[in-house]
């Protein structure tokens, strides 16, 4: 044997250095090309979430010589398996039936009690580790690497040995990275799914719009008539709600009588109508009247008070929603959606429906008006006296029909304020526009709505006075801070004089702001250049109000018709501008209740004054009639 040199020696480490090396060398491109995969399945993340879970788990368990491994997610309370790679069948059932809460009894607890990594070398050591799955893994070593967004575990990554061999540093930092990686692919699906569920809430929202929109449509095409209302409501209802079948019930003289449905099967809408729902509280439908409040049955079978098992059986019917057409608090029918399996109706669907109830109350109330209307018109015709009592049944009519609108029309501009405002989501550019014309225009139709409701009101008799003392030189500072805006915008001199030490007055406050508003918005609108001019003073126990303009002023014949309903001094001019004709006759009905007179002073080219006297201390009157 020759004797151990140094040479010799030197040769051996450097071969050991060169194997070490070449193991490394392995070790980094399984590390590389595992990294490039998990890499590739974390771009997919948004589509297939559990593909990056699957490739992350196998990674780990390859790279660090596990034999098992694990991907435990947040579920609520408790931790669930997401992903597994090498365990046995019987293992993979203990975990499925037993989620892991935070607590000391197992790795994956520890890891979430502590938000920290969890080291084991041998669970048989360790007293605490009594979890009911222990038997069934078979492993000796674990390791439970936290999965963290912040201070929040959304899941641990678990790798395990049957043989008492402790990970090393490296390996435990690569256990840390692909932790990192899974909540990155979890984040990202989780922001997709956000995403996509914002971009399904506002395009469900644009629908239930637009539906109600095109109820209140046709409503408005067609306040006389009925059944195209009620037709439009229930097919609209059934395919927004998902729903198989839409019934509405007229309850009148203590009975149901089918209104209008979505029914292809002739034998079940014969059905219906020879045998009306019941109406007591063995039927769905008998409960919203009586008690005046929606009904919402998950599983109709299931409910022990329910006896119409003919209905169910021929209808096959499970799932029902029942909303009551409430008129005052009195119910005058109901609007039914159902499906043939157990399937919930959502929130927004009810809250859906049950604006479409109300719409139908409007058509149902408007055609009854319009029937009254006609029958007293036709009884009441021959004299001057039963046409006025007409002409007030008219206007009421109108006035229901106006507050009926207001109220849909209102909650429209309430969502698109709420909309633009981003309290849903943050709008884009786009869509901000959109809303703004909506606002703009809703603005507008309520303006019209309570124009011709001021109208109706003075013709029922209806349209009062809240007299209280006021004074003249707030009513004027009201009228110029609102329409200061408007003059600056035509770039119009918008003065006001008003004479000092003025008395307190006695009237409608608001009603003359009304007034005065009018004639100024006006004046605004119909000049283009120059300046508007509000006067005010005290003459022999009056106030002496008037608003000049260097408008294109009205000429001579026109001006004895001004006040009068829907006359416009000339329809081309008009309708560049915007108006109904309706403002001056309503400000002189106003200036009238207040024993006041109202008049115009012009001539062509000269521009526009506008006049008003009123009594300082107006004597009470009830009405404009």
């Amino acid at each position: 044997m020759r004797p151990h040199t140094p040479a010799v020696g030197a040769e051996q480490d450097l071969a050991r250095v060169v194997v070490e090396l070449e193991r490394e060398l392995s070790d980094a491109h399984r590390r590389e090309a595992a990294t490039a995969q998990v890499l590739k399945a974390l771009s997919r993340s948004t589509l297939n979430l559990q593909e990056v879970l699957d490739s992350l788990i196998e990674s780990a368990v390859q790279l660090t010589g596990a034999e098992q491994g694990l991907i435990i997610r947040q579920d609520g309370e408790v931790y669930r398996t997401a992903a597994m790679c090498g365990v046995s069948r019987e293992f993979m059932e203990v975990a499925k039936q037993n989620p892991v809460p935070p607590g000391r009894q197992s790795a994956t607890g520890r890891a979430v009690l502590e938000r920290r990594i969890v080291h084991i070398h041998d669970v048989l050591c360790d007293a605490e580790y009594t979890w009911v799955g222990r038997d069934a893994a078979g492993v000796r070593t674990i390791l439970a690497v936290p999965m963290l967004r912040g201070d929040i575990v959304v899941g641990v990554i678990g790798c395990g040995r049957r043989e008492v061999r402790p990970f090393t540093a490296k390996q435990i930092e690569l256990i840390q990275t692909f932790a990192d990686q899974a909540v990155i692919a979890i984040e990202n699906r989780r922001l997709f799914e956000a995403e996509q569920a914002s971009k399904r809430e506002l395009q469900e929202s644009l629908e239930y719009q637009t539906a109600t929109g095109d109820v209140l449509n046709v409503i408005s095409r067609s306040p006389s008539q009925l059944q195209p209302v009620v037709d439009t409501i229930v097919q609209t209802a059934k395919r927004l709600c998902s729903a198989e079948r839409a019934t509405m019930w007229r309850w009148q003289e203590g009975k149901f009588d089918l209104l209008a449905h979505t029914i292809i099967d002739p034998a079940l809408a014969t059905y219906l109508r020879n045998n009306p729902i019941r109406s007591d509280r063995a039927s769905l439908a008998g409960r919203a009247v009586f008690e005046g409040r929606t009904m919402h049955v998950p599983d109709l079978q299931a409910d022990p008070e329910l006896r119409r098992q003919d209905q169910v059986t021929i209808g096959r019917i499970r799932t029902l929603l029942t909303v009551p057409l409430l008129r005052k608090g009195e119910p005058i029918g109901v609007l039914s959606l159902s499906k043939s399996e157990v399937l919930p109706f959502s929130n927004k669907q009810i809250d859906l429906v049950t604006t479409f109830a109300d719409q139908a109350v409007i058509a149902i109330e408007n055609a009854r008006l319009f029937e009254e209307v006609q029958a007293r018109t036709s009884e009441l015709a021959k004299t001057v006296e039963d046409l006025e009592i007409a002409s007030q049944h008219k206007s009421q009519f109108v006035a229901n029909m106006s507050h009926e609108l207001r109220t849909p029309l209102a909650a429209i501009l309430g969502y698109a304020e709420l909309m633009q405002e981003g309290f849903y989501e943050p709008q884009g550019p786009k869509s901000l526009d959109a809303l703004t014309r909506i606002r703009s225009n809703g603005k507008h139709l309520l303006g019209l709505i309570n124009t011709v409701l001021d109208i109706a009101k003075i013709e029922s008799g209806q349209f009062t006075l809240n007299m209280a003392e006021y004074a003249i030189e707030g009513v004027v500072e009201t009228v110029r801070s609102a329409t200061e805006s408007l003059a600056q915008n035509k770039r119009l001199t918008l003065n006001t004089e008003v004479a000092k030490s003025l008395p307190i007055g006695l009237g409608d406050e608001q009603r003359l702001t009304q007034v005065l508003l009018n004639l100024v918005g006006n004046a605004i609108k119909f000049t283009d250049s120059g300046e508007v001019r509000v006067t005010a003073k005290a003459v022999n126990g009056h106030f002496a109000v008037s608003v000049m303009d260097t408008g294109p002023g009205i000429p001579e014949q026109e001006q004895k018709g001004i006040f009068e309903q829907f006359h416009q001094v000339d329809s081309s001019l008009t309708k560049a501008k915007g108006g109904t004709g309706l403002g001056l006759a309503i400000a002189k009905r106003i200036v009238e209740m207040h024993g006041g007179r109202i008049w115009v002073e012009s001539s062509p080219g000269k521009g526009a004054t506008f006049r008003m006297e009123l009594p300082t201390r107006t004597e009470f009157r009830k009405s404009a009639t």
